[in-house]
């Protein structure tokens, strides 16, 4: 070593100091008594002697001491830790309990103290050695092991690739999940320490939340869930504290969610955890879990069936407690809670009753509170509600809070009732004071836009999306509000700003920038333009600057994009909440606001008045429109933009929802042979319809029991096959009203039968007051051009309704699997005096042909009620539901399919490689795409059951299913055949396999084996 090497040794050892150079010297003194270099360098802990184990231990505890106060970054400490790590790899293989423990103690500290460093290390293997030791029976050691590597995962951060791989391995080699749930299930508290119960939720929630495949081995464990139950609510708050966190880990998984949400007896146990009776820290995780619980709908729904008020009512108290201590703004200790109380009440954006508790527990109040500061009273002047006054306060008050108060208004607008008006009785209405703000930060906001985008950019969104969701809520008095409101505060600048809008979007519109490139600068221009189309006195302005035709051609961009830009991407202060919900929107929120602006301007658009007319220009552009319209519709997009798509195109005359099963009904509306009611109108026409069809989308055109009906018997068939088979049908006449026209009528049909249906204006009067008496409710609102209220389904045309189940009395078809199990597809109108006994051929026939040439063969068979179907049971329960629904039930690649046995996974798969040799036989092209698609994602999700499906497949002739089975498998052919797994398949699959496998190295490179 040269001079100048050794004298940067040295200023590296005096920077540690003597005292740390010391116990640095006696531990690798100590380690070299058991580390070994391997001959690749490796170094290895070879060392059994308890003695030496012992004594290393102890010159650990004594470096370990002095880290904190020494440089972490230092390359000899680095060094030092390395070789700790190695150290206790080795020992704690040992098998004196006197020796694990010290080194259990030893990796504790070890860890702690060097925090988020450990990231440096490779400490895969400790991680290993620390789990093993989870499954003994020794409390002090299982729990120190827990507390260690519950640090060492959480300090790792966000493990990504290979070693989140090779870390989940090692703990499900282990089976840490197991001994964790063994140790809590043995837990009885008493005797045994809180801590041994707290460190190990602690862990399982860790690795629960970094790794999502753990959650089903929890959710699914029964014994857990009702061990663990019985300390939810626990008076020791570091009880409760622990199984709340784990409860929300669970609930990030759509299946934990609800068996968690099943269990009435522990969600009252949550609920009451939400009250002020407790420390603020069990609050904040009961506002966690409920968050996490209410991702969904269906989530919402279930948490609020019995305690919707009680939930309401904690939510506020968390939101507005800090009130009581008459403090302005919200007390440092207690802001976590209230940004959790924030993120909770975005259970607003889901339709249900708790909208009504909190407008009745005065959330107006409460959040304007948050908002400006606990600062109005009842002898509030006006003069201090100013505009002024009223901006200077919420920029004074700026919180991160405030992005989530913009959104709760907003939804709570969204939701109103049409006759709501909040109660004055001589206080000032905090809901104006609310509308008021809103409208003067995002106005505030837009005019700093027209220059530059403002500093504050997480807030443009929720604000300028609160002020759009208040200009068009369904109630009178926020929609006028808001309106009067955004009118008088954009006056000053409107018509600059609004072209400044126009020319930002067209340079979208034309291509020259990325869909996507500032997607918020972009998103916010076209929320304000839908805000703007709301007031009259810009219209012009926006018809001016071609604002009609930026919207479509972005709309057509959109189309053409691959890219989607979803709200959560955009809005920070959503991402945990929203995550994987399927929100109204959809998942491109630029495309849902292009047609949300796009729905209120069409009106009054050129498009509109002249795409009729074949010679202008504006025909092609019109028809262009039309045709993304309808491709909206008939794709997979969000139920908001296929709302909008249908709305703009009943501008055209054209209404209604398209969707796949209705343009398979559409030939059974011309079906006379196996219809089974005939409506009668006074002019001498009439139509024949089928009952089940009306029954399910419309049972407003079928009479009640004491209606005036007539019957006949007509032969249902005529042709000379039939000679023999004679068999009399029951037709059901129904005489229509004399104010029924025909026309309307046949639209009426045609909107039940497909979804869809082209008006002419001459009918529209006719069709309003048919539409409204059949209560086609969304039929009604496209052709009065009401708007559908925020989050609305939208209709269903599904026909499950009447399928009812098997031995009902009245039975027109019945299928029957190769098991002997049934599907009685079968309907009786209460109201009518008789079955009906073709309804439900029709439904069959109009999805498939093969059954529709049975029927109408004039065969023995088609008079038969027994229709033998070549697949099992399963299979057939999937293609009834096809049949009725147009959907093919699919497989979620998800946890629970993951880790179900490998033979239930084949027998869910067999289902499907049966209905795609079926689809060959009976013209199902659709049911075999759907299918395959089905088969191709578990099989590339999970190899499991490739083996199995490829055997069956082979037996069904089912070659597309073996080839991607081959795929699959072919990595591991060598292995496979080595192990004799591979004996049962034919030898044409071997061989494909073996070419497979052959393709696969040569593609990476390798010689093959």
């Amino acid at each position: 070593m040269g001079s100048s090497s050794k004298a940067r040794a040295r200023e590296k050892k005096r920077e540690l100091g003597d005292h740390v150079l010391a116990l640095r010297h006696r531990l690798h003194h100590a380690l070299s008594l058991g580390i070994k270099s391997q001959g690749n360098r490796v170094k290895k802990w070879e060392c059994t002697d308890a003695g030496i184990q012992s004594h290393v231990l102890k010159t650990m505890a004594a470096f370990i001491s002095c880290l904190s106060s020494a440089p972490s970054q230092h390359p000899l400490i680095k060094d030092s830790i390395s070789d700790m790590l190695v150290a206790l790899d080795g020992i704690l293989q040992s098998e004196n309990e006197r020796i694990l423990s010290q080194a259990v103690d030893a990796t504790q500290k070890l860890v702690s103290t060097i925090g988020n460093s450990v990231r440096q290390y490779p400490v895969l293997e400790v991680i290993f050695s620390l789990s093993r030791l989870l499954s003994l029976n020794q409390l002090r050691i299982t729990t120190s092991c827990a507390i260690a590597l519950n640090c060492i995962l959480t300090n790792l951060g966000m493990v990504r690739g290979a070693n989140h791989r090779e870390i989940w391995e090692a703990l499900e080699k282990t089976k840490t999940i197991r001994s964790i749930a063994d140790a809590l299930q043995k837990f009885v508290g008493g005797v045994q320490p809180i801590e041994c119960f707290t460190a190990m939720t602690a862990l399982l929630t860790t690795i629960l939340w970094k790794w999502p495949s753990a959650r089903y081995h929890v959710w699914s464990n029964n014994m857990l869930m009702v061990k663990v139950e019985r300390f939810c609510g626990n008076p020791d708050s570091s009880i409760a504290i622990s199984v709340l966190k784990l409860y929300s880990a669970l609930a990030l998984c759509g299946h934990g969610a609800m068996k968690l949400l099943e269990r009435k007896e522990l969600t009252a146990k949550v609920v009451q955890s939400l009250g002020k009776s407790h420390p603020i820290s069990v609050r904040i995780e009961a506002l966690k879990l409920c968050r996490h619980l209410m991702r969904s709908a269906k989530g919402c729904s279930m948490l609020t069936s019995l305690n919707c008020e009680a939930i309401v009512q904690e939510i506020n108290h968390a939101l507005g407690g800090w009130r009581s201590s008459s403090c302005k703004r919200i007390p440092q200790d207690q802001i976590p809670m209230v940004i959790e109380a924030c993120r909770t009440a975005l259970m607003t954006r889901w339709v249900g009753p708790h909208h009504s508790f909190f407008w009745a527990n005065k959330i107006d109040k409460i959040l304007l509170d948050i908002l400006i500061g606990n600062c109005i009273t009842k002898n509030q002047t006006q003069v201090l509600l100013s505009s002024e006054n009223l901006l200077s306060l919420v920029s004074d008050n700026v919180t991160s809070a405030q992005p989530f108060i913009w959104d709760i208004l907003g939804y709570l607008a969204a939701h109103c009732e049409e006759d709501f008006h909040p109660k004055s009785k001589g206080k000032p209405l905090f809901l104006d004071i609310l509308i008021s703000c809103a409208c003067l930060v995002a106005t505030d906001m837009m005019q700093k836009g027209i220059t530059s985008l403002p500093s504050s950019v997480s807030e443009i969104e929720p604000v300028s999306r609160a002020v759009l969701l208040m200009v068009f809520s369904p109630c009178k008095y926020v929609s006028s509000q808001a309106r009067n409101n955004l009118s008088d505060m954009v006056k000053p600048f409107g018509d600059d700003y609004l072209q400044f809008v126009l020319s930002s979007l067209k340079v979208l519109a034309t291509g020259d920038v990325s869909i996507v490139s500032n997607s918020l600068h972009s998103i916010t221009n076209l929320i304000n333009l839908a805000s703007f189309s709301t007031l009259p006195e810009y219209h012009n302005l926006i018809s001016e600057n071609n604002g009609v035709e930026i919207l479509s051609n972005i709309i057509k961009s959109c189309l053409k994009s691959d890219i989607r830009v979803s709200r959560s991407s955009i809005a920070s202060h959503l991402q945990c909440c929203w995550h994987d919900v399927e929100e109204w929107e959809g998942d491109d929120i630029i495309l849902f606001y292009s047609l949300r602006a796009l729905s209120q301007l069409i009106g009054f658009s050129n498009l509109v008045y002249d795409h009729t007319k074949e010679s202008s220009n504006k025909h092609s552009e019109a028809q262009e429109l039309i045709s993304n319209l309808q491709y909206i519709l008939s794709s997979t997009f969000g139920r908001g933009p296929r709302w909008f798509a249908a709305y703009i195109l009943s501008f055209f005359g054209l209404y209604g929802f398209a969707n796949k099963l209705g343009r398979r009904m559409e030939k059974a509306l011309y079906e006379q042979e196996l219809a089974d009611v005939e409506l009668l109108l006074m002019n001498g026409q009439s139509y024949t319809v089928h009952g089940a069809i009306l029954a399910a989308r419309c049972p407003y055109l079928l009479p009640q029991r004491e209606s005036h009906i007539e019957e006949r018997k007509l032969n249902g068939h005529h042709n000379e096959l039939e000679i023999g088979h004679h068999r009399e049908k029951l037709i059901h006449r129904v005489r229509m009203s004399d104010r029924v026209d025909s026309d309307a009528l046949f639209r009426i049909l045609e909107y039940v039968y497909t979804g869809f249906t082209l008006v002419d204006k001459h009918l529209i009067k006719q069709l309003k007051l048919l539409s409204k008496f059949c209560e086609l409710k969304h039929l009604s609102a496209l052709l009065q051009k009401k708007q559908l209220s925020w989050g609305n389904a939208g209709p269903s045309f599904d026909l499950t309704v009447v399928l009812n189940p098997a031995g009902h009395p009245f039975s027109d078809i019945i299928l029957e699997a190769n098991s002997s199990e049934r599907v009685t597809c079968s309907f009786s109108l209460c109201q009518l005096s008789q079955p009906h006994m073709h309804s439900h051929k029709i439904i069959l026939s109009s999805s498939c042909d093969y059954l529709r040439a049975l029927f109408q063969s004039g065969m023995h068979e088609s008079f038969s009620e027994i229709i033998k179907v070549p697949i099992g049971w399963e299979a057939l329960v999937k293609l009834v539901h096809w049949f009725y629904s147009g959907e093919l039930p699919g497989i979620y690649p998800d946890c629970r399919w993951n880790n179900i046995d490998t033979e239930l996974q084949i027998r869910e798969l067999r289902a499907y490689v049966e209905l795609c040799s079926l689809a060959e036989f009976w013209c199902l092209e659709e049911v075999g795409e759907e299918s395959l698609k089905v088969i191709a994602s578990c099989l590339r999700s999970d190899q499991r059951a490739s083996i199995g499906i490829v055997q069956f497949a082979t037996k069904l002739n089912q070659w597309k299913i073996v080839e991607i089975g081959a795929q699959e498998i072919a990595p591991s052919y060598s292995k496979l055949r080595v192990a004799g797994e591979l004996e049962d398949l034919d030898e044409e699959v071997i061989d494909m396999l073996r070419a497979e496998c052959v393709r696969n190295t040569q593609k990476s490179g390798h010689k093959s084996v």
